[in-house]
């Protein structure tokens, strides 16, 4: 049956609606179609009305004892329309945390038959995992190079960032004799003839003062021996007590007034004279 509507005419008591007779069945007709849809749902159902209702948007249950206690089933807010379907089986709803009450490491062995210590479960990742070898396959150069930044660098675009100021900045004269020292010249110095040292020497920038404060008289004289022919008059020999022992000099009037070589003799504090003989010949 269609719902019975009550004509309840344009305007109070203007006579042209349903007598109270007419209202009345039409009442009665709507409650009893009503009533029986009802009885309909608790027939097929097989439960009652009095523990079921709606409220907030939910259905609530009161469960088989009426007291405080209630089961109200929302849904969460959708942001579009959604259908759910309940399966064609008896059973019980689980929540999420039901699910992993129950599908333990216990469960786990029980099903598979194996209990899963580190060992196990480590045979199982290398078992199932990618090697080196698959992943090459999948990461190759062409992976590579496809995904890189691609900057290319011409000599003069570095040379604009690594000029002589920035090599300076770090790279002083300290810094180099730190461990170009003399002991690592002398492991080369047969490495290295005189044009390599000039060529060196010259694209560092190197000038003659430069060089000379490096190579001074006191390290030359540490790294060879002793042979000091400078001329020298008695009266302006070097020091005896700086003088070391077989140092050979040139005297212009040591041999009593006549020129003579001289060896420092540290055990008498003083040179010994060598005369000089007649003129050299072959």
């Amino acid at each position: 049956m269609a719902q019975q509507n009550i004509n309840v005419g344009a305007i109070g008591n203007d006579g042209t609606g349903d007598d109270l007779r007419t209202a009345g069945t039409k009442i009665n007709n709507n409650f009893s179609e009503l009533y029986g849809d009802v009885s309909v749902l608790q027939a097929t159902s097989g439960i009652g009305t009095s523990g079921i209702s709606f409220d907030s948007g939910g259905l609530r249950f009161e469960g088989s004892t009426a007291d405080s206690h209630e089961t109200l089933l929302l849904a969460t807010d959708p942001t579009t329309d959604r259908t759910i379907f309940l399966p064609d089986a008896a059973g019980t709803l689980a929540l999420t945390a039901d699910i992993t009450a129950t599908i333990d490491s216990a469960y786990v062995s029980m099903i598979t038959g194996t209990a899963f210590d580190s060992g196990s479960t480590l045979t199982l990742i290398k078992t199932n995992s990618i090697d080196s070898a698959h992943t090459e396959l999948l990461i190759d150069s062409a992976y590579v190079q496809l995904r890189q930044i691609t900057a290319t660098f011409d000599s003069s675009e570095v040379t604009q960032m690594i000029d002589s100021n920035y090599v300076k900045g770090f790279a002083d004269s300290n810094y180099v004799l730190g461990f170009v020292d003399a002991d690592h010249i002398n492991s080369v110095v047969n490495i290295l003839d005189s044009a390599q040292i000039l060529g060196i020497a010259d694209s560092s920038q190197l000038d003659s003062s430069d060089i000379i404060q490096m190579v001074d008289s006191s390290y030359t004289q540490t790294r060879v021996d002793k042979v000091d022919l400078r001329n020298y008059s008695v009266a302006t020999s070097p020091n005896a007590g700086d003088t070391p022992h077989g140092n050979l000099i040139f005297v212009t009037n040591g041999n009593s007034g006549a020129a003579c070589l001289a060896a420092y003799d540290s055990d008498a504090g003083y040179y010994r004279r060598i005369a000089l003989g007649a003129q050299i010949s072959t």
